[in-house]
């Protein structure tokens, strides 16, 4: 089985939630103001989403919304690397 979730972390807990999940996951980044944030959005696997829910590591999470909306509610605007 598997969670559909938009599922946000701050920074300094980027590689503590990819350690629980996979380093696939995290990659877009996301700003609010000058704070920056990872962003995995999608279905994620049982032990994964129960893992990051146990865990203290997790700024945002929604299961209902589409993820721009999630983002756009939280105010984070997608950093864009050229």
């Amino acid at each position: 089985m598997s969670v559909f979730a938009t599922i946000v972390v701050a920074n300094k807990n980027k590689s503590a939630a990819q350690d629980l999940t996979s380093s696939e996951m995290f990659t877009s980044e996301f700003k609010k103001g000058i704070r920056k944030y990872w962003v995995s959005s999608g279905y994620f696997p049982d032990d994964y989403y129960n893992a990051l829910i146990d865990s203290d590591l997790i700024f945002a999470i929604d299961t209902q919304l589409k993820p721009t909306s999630v983002l756009t509610d939280l105010g984070m605007m997608k950093v864009t690397e050229e």
